[in-house]
C-alpha cells in the first residue's frame, strides 16, 4: 500500500486487510500520518496531531491482532476526533482562546468507546470558535479550506472533520451537531454525516458551551454509509455519566443494510428554507428522489402545519442555552473572544424569560407535528444546504451570492445554511447528509433523510440502497501540494 491507495481506503475495506494482517495498523498509521503532514498544511483540517500517540496504539494494536485478539472492525482505523470533544492527555480547545492549552485527564464517553474498539486517534479537528458557526473560520486556529476547492469552507462546526474525512487524511471523524455541524460539512465536502436520535451517543465530554444542550448531538462522519454504520455501532448506547442519554436497545446496523423496503413512503418535506434554495441543489435533489422513486420508494410532498416557526424556536433555544455555560467567561474574560462570538452571546442574554418557555411550548408542538407526520410516511427527504458551498471571501464578507441574488448569510433565522438542518435539532430526529451530486464550480451537493427516533437503521438502509444505486460517494477530491 501506498499513499495514493489511501484516497480509495473505506472503513469496511481496510478492516478486512488487517483482520486477515495483509496491513498492519503500524503500516496504516505511518501512512495517514505522512499524508496529514503534505496534505494538512493546505487545508488545516487539524489543529492538533498526536503522532507519538497515535503510533503506540499502533503497536498495541498490531500486537493484540498477532496474538489473536481482534476486537472488530474498528481496530486499527485511524480516526480524527473534534476538538471539543475531551481527549485524555490531548489538547481539547474548542476553537477557542480560553481553552487553547487545555489538555483533559479524561476521555469523552465516544472517545473511550472507540478505543475500546480499538481506533487509532491521529489527532483533533479544527471548527468554528466554540462550535458556534457554519464556516470553520477559526480566527484563532485558521480557516479550514474545503478539499474540493481550497478557495470554499469546508462547512462547520465540525468543519475539520468533514475535510479530514473527505481528504483522507482519516477514515472517520466524530463531530457535534447542535444547529447544522456534523450534516453542514458531511454535504459540503461529499461524505456521510449523521446526526443520530438525542440521548444517542453519549456527550459525557463534549466541552460545555460548544452546542446548545438541548439540541446539541454527538454524530458520525465516514466515506460512505456503511462506514457509518459500523462506527455508530461502536458508538451508540446508554451512558450513565450523560443524564440526557437514552437507554434504549441497539439495533444492528450494519446487517440492516440491504434489507428490502417495499412500499416504502418517503415524505418530501417542503417549508420556509425554499426561499432562498439555489436552482442547482433544487436540480440535483430532485434527480436524488427519482432515484428513490427508481428504487420501489413511493414519495408525497408533505410539510408540517408550524414549519415556518422552527427559525425563531432554534434561535430562541440555542442562543439562551449556549451563553448560560458562558455567563463566568463572559464577566471574567470577554477580550478572549472574537468580537461575533461575544456579541452573539451577550445578545442571547437579552432574551427573556418567557421567550425562552414559550420557545419550548411550540417546540413541543412541532415534535408532536413531526410525530404525526411519520405515522403517515417513514422517511423525510431534503437537501441538506440549500445552496451551492461558498467561497471563503463571500463568508467573509457576510453575504451568498444564490442564483444573482445577494443573501445576507445571519439573519434574525440564524445562518441561512442552518435552514433545512434545525428541524431535526429541534425535534432530535436523526439524520442524515448523503452525497447527491456536484454543483457546476465541483463542489459536492447533499440530501439529507430523517426519521422517526431512534431509528437509524431506517436511514441507513435507504441511504445505503441509493448510494448503491449511483456513484457520487467513489469520486474523491484532487489536492496537490501546489495549492498551498
Amino acid at each position: 500500500m501506498n499513499a495514493q491507495d489511501l484516497e480509495n481506503l473505506t472503513i469496511a475495506g481496510l478492516a478486512a486487510e488487517i483482520k486477515n494482517r495483509s496491513i498492519s495498523p503500524v503500516e496504516v498509521t505511518r501512512l495517514f500520518l505522512e499524508r496529514i503532514e503534505r496534505i494538512n498544511p493546505i487545508l488545516n483540517a487539524y489543529v492538533t496531531v498526536n503522532a507519538d500517540i497515535a503510533l503506540t496504539e499502533a503497536k498495541r494494536a498490531e500486537t493484540e491482532i498477532s496474538q489473536g485478539r481482534y476486537r472488530g472492525p474498528l481496530h486499527g482505523i485511524p480516526f480524527s476526533i473534534k476538538d471539543n470533544i475531551a481527549t485524555k492527555g490531548i489538547r481539547t480547545t474548542a476553537g477557542s482562546k480560553i481553552l487553547h492549552d487545555w489538555k483533559p485527564d479524561f476521555d469523552a464517553t465516544v472517545v473511550a468507546k472507540l478505543k475500546e474498539a480499538g481506533a487509532i486517534i491521529l489527532g483533533k479537528t479544527n471548527l468554528h470558535e466554540w462550535a458556534l458557526g457554519g464556516t470553520t473560520i477559526n480566527p484563532f486556529y485558521g480557516t479550514t479550506r474545503n478539499p474540493w476547492d481550497v478557495n470554499r469552507i469546508a462547512g462547520g462546526s465540525s468543519g475539520g472533520s468533514g475535510a479530514a474525512v473527505a481528504a483522507s487524511l482519516s477514515l472517520g471523524s466524530i463531530g457535534t451537531d447542535s444547529a447544522q455541524s456534523v450534516r453542514n460539512p458531511g454535504s459540503m465536502c461529499g461524505i456521510i454525516g449523521l446526526k443520530p436520535t438525542y440521548g444517542r451517543i453519549s456527550q459525557y465530554g463534549t466541552v460545555p458551551g460548544t452546542g446548545a444542550y438541548s439540541c446539541n448531538h454527538t454524530g458520525v462522519m465516514t466515506k460512505n454509509v456503511e462506514d457509518a454504520a459500523i462506527v455508530l455501532q461502536a458508538v451508540a448506547g446508554h451512558d450513565p455519566r450523560d443524564p440526557l442519554s437514552a437507554d434504549k436497545p441497539v439495533a444492528n446496523y450494519r446487517d440492516s443494510l440491504g434489507h428490502d423496503f417495499k412500499h416504502m413512503r418517503v415524505g418530501i418535506l417542503h417549508g420556509y428554507f425554499e426561499k432562498d434554495m439555489a436552482e442547482e441543489v433544487k436540480a440535483k435533489f430532485s434527480r436524488a428522489v427519482a432515484v428513490l422513486k427508481r428504487l420501489g420508494m413511493e414519495t408525497e410532498d408533505v410539510t408540517i402545519p408550524h414549519m415556518d416557526l422552527i427559525p425563531a424556536v432554534k434561535v430562541c433555544t440555542s442562543r439562551v442555552e449556549n451563553s448560560s455555560a458562558h455567563a463566568r467567561n463572559l464577566r471574567t474574560r470577554p477580550h478572549d473572544y472574537s468580537k461575533q462570538t461575544l456579541y452573539a452571546y451577550l445578545s442571547a442574554l437579552l432574551v427573556p424569560a418567557s421567550a425562552y418557555l414559550m420557545a419550548q411550548r411550540v417546540r413541543r408542538i412541532i415534535c408532536e407535528e413531526f410525530r404525526e407526520l411519520l405515522t403517515r410516511v417513514q422517511i423525510l427527504a431534503l437537501p441538506t444546504v440549500p445552496f451551492t458551498v461558498p467561497t471563503i471571501e463571500e463568508c467573509n464578507a457576510g453575504w451568498l451570492n444564490i442564483d444573482g441574488k445577494k443573501i445576507r448569510r445571519q439573519d434574525e433565522r440564524g445562518g441561512a445554511d442552518s435552514l433545512c438542518a434545525i428541524p431535526f435539532n429541534v425535534t432530535g430526529l436523526p439524520a442524515m447528509s448523503i452525497p447527491c451530486g456536484f454543483a457546476e464550480a465541483g463542489t459536492p451537493i447533499g440530501m439529507q433523510l430523517a426519521t422517526g427516533p431512534f431509528q437509524e437503521e431506517l436511514i441507513l438502509r435507504v441511504a445505503h440502497a441509493y448510494e448503491q444505486a449511483t456513484e457520487w460517494h467513489q469520486r474523491n477530491p484532487k489536492i496537490s501540494v501546489e495549492q498551498r
